[in-house]
C-alpha cells in the first residue's frame, strides 16, 4: 500500500490521548476492550522493520472496529481501543505473533500481547504502559533497531508529504494562563505530529537521528502545516494559537501566503515558536526574521530552553516575547537562572506540567503560564 493511503487513515495517537479515553471511560462506565502490543519484548532478530510491519498490519483491523482508535504511546507499545466484540481480529494478531516466533528461543508469548476491559482495567491498561517507558538499558526498544534518515530516504518521505493529507496529523496542545486560583485558555499550540508522520510514512526510519536532516524534515513540516491553515475556512472561528516554526520558514513564500490569510480577529494573536539552536545557528536571519514578524503583529516564543541554555538565552536580550521551558525534577535548582534569564515570570510558560509539584512550585515562582496534563481549564 502506498505512503499516502497510509497517511489517510487515522494516526495513532499518543500517550495523553490513551491517558484521557481511559479517564473518560472511567468517567461515563463507558465499556471498551484495549489490546496492548508491547514490541520491547520481542527479540532483537524479529523485531526488524519488516517484523513491526507485519504486526502493524495485523492489528489494522481492530483500529477499524467500532468506535476504535489505535495509539503509539512510546516508540515500543502501540495499544487500540474498540466497542465491542472482535476476537476473530485478536486470534488474527495472537496468529501472526505465533507465526514470527515459531524458531525464536522460547519467550512469554502472552506478555506481547496484553489485553483489558475498560473501564475497570483502565489503571492496569496505563500501569502497562508506563512500564514501557523504562529506562532505555533495561530492554532494546524497536525504534533502536530501524535505520537513521539518508539523503534518499528524506527525498523520499519529503515526496510522500508532498501528497498526503496530513490533517489527519494535525495536534493541539493547551496553554493556560494563572489568573487567580483558575487556568484559563490562553492559546493553542497546533502543530503536526512528527512522530505520527514518520510511523506511518517511514516506520523504518528514525527521523531524529541525524539532527541536520531532521532540520531539514522540520522545515518541510512547517510548510505543510502553514499550507493547511491558509486553505479557506480553515481559521474561520479560531482563536489564539500557537505554532512551531524554522526561522527560514518564516521568511518562505508559504509563511507569506499563511499571513496573507489570517483573518482580522486573529492579528496579534499568534505566537510564533522559535528553538534556540536555530536562532544560534544564524543570529542575524533570526534579527531580520524577529523584526519582520513584529512588523506584522506576531508575538515570539523561545520554546525548549533547558536549564543549561538559560545563561545564554535571557529573554530581554533576544526581545522575544515569552520563554518556554520543561519542567525537570531539577528545575527547582535552576530557579535564580531562570529569574535572570526571564526577569518577568508571567512570561514563563512551564511546559510538561505532568505532576502536581509542577504547578506547585510554578505558581510559588509567580510563573503565569503553563502546559501539560496536571493543567484544567
Amino acid at each position: 500500500m502506498g505512503a499516502v493511503a497510509i497517511a489517510a487513515r487515522q494516526a495513532p495517537a499518543g500517550g495523553e490521548a490513551l491517558t484521557a479515553l481511559v479517564r473518560d471511560c472511567a468517567t461515563a462506565g463507558a465499556v471498551r476492550r484495549a489490546l496492548l502490543l508491547r514490541l520491547s519484548r520481542l527479540p532483537p532478530q524479529l523485531a526488524k522493520p519488516h517484523h513491526l510491519r507485519l504486526i502493524r498490519a495485523a492489528i489494522e483491523p481492530l483500529a477499524l472496529g467500532d468506535r476504535a482508535r489505535s495509539f503509539q504511546p512510546h516508540p515500543a507499545a502501540l495499544a487500540v481501543i474498540w466497542r465491542g466484540d472482535a476476537e476473530a481480529q485478536v486470534a488474527k494478531v495472537r496468529s501472526v505473533l505465533d507465526h514470527l516466533l515459531a524458531d525464536a528461543p522460547v519467550i512469554d508469548k502472552p506478555d506481547l500481547v496484553a489485553l483489558f476491559d475498560l473501564p475497570d482495567g483502565g489503571d492496569a491498561l496505563l500501569q502497562a504502559v508506563a512500564e514501557e517507558a523504562r529506562p532505555a538499558e533495561q530492554f532494546t526498544p524497536a525504534e533502536a533497531l530501524v535505520a537513521p534518515l539518508d539523503v534518499t530516504a528524506l527525498a523520499a518521505l519529503e515526496a510522500a508529504l508532498a501528497q498526503a493529507n496530513v490533517a489527519s496529523f494535525a495536534r493541539r496542545k493547551r496553554i493556560c494562563r494563572r489568573s487567580g486560583d483558575k487556568m484559563r485558555l490562553a492559546w493553542e499550540r497546533r502543530f503536526l505530529s512528527i512522530d505520527e508522520l514518520t510511523l506511518c510514512l517511514a516506520p523504518d526510519r528514525a527521523p531524529k537521528a541525524d539532527p541536520w536532516l531532521f532540520r531539514r524534515l522540520t522545515r518541510t513540516l512547517d510548510r505543510r502545516m502553514l499550507a493547511l491553515l491558509a486553505a479557506p475556512g480553515e481559521l474561520a472561528g479560531a482563536g489564539p494559537f500557537a505554532l512551531d516554526l524554522n526561522i527560514a520558514t518564516i521568511l518562505s513564500p508559504e509563511f507569506l501566503r499563511f499571513d496573507a490569510a489570517l483573518p482580522i480577529a486573529l492579528r496579534d494573536q499568534v505566537v510564533l515558536n522559535l528553538l534556540p539552536a536555530d536562532i544560534l545557528a544564524d543570529l542575524a536571519a533570526f534579527l531580520f526574521a524577529r523584526d519582520f514578524a513584529r512588523t506584522r503583529g506576531y508575538r515570539l516564543l523561545l520554546r525548549a530552553v533547558s536549564h543549561a541554555q538559560l545563561p545564554m538565552l535571557p529573554l530581554p536580550r533576544l526581545d522575544l516575547d515569552y520563554l518556554q521551558v520543561h519542567w525537570t525534577p531539577d528545575l527547582p535548582q535552576h530557579a535564580a537562572a531562570l529569574r535572570l534569564a526571564a526577569p518577568d515570570p508571567s512570561r514563563v510558560v512551564l511546559a510538561r506540567v505532568d505532576e502536581p509539584a509542577a504547578l506547585d512550585w510554578g505558581a510559588q515562582l509567580g510563573i503565569g503560564l503553563f502546559q501539560g496534563r496536571a493543567i484544567v481549564a
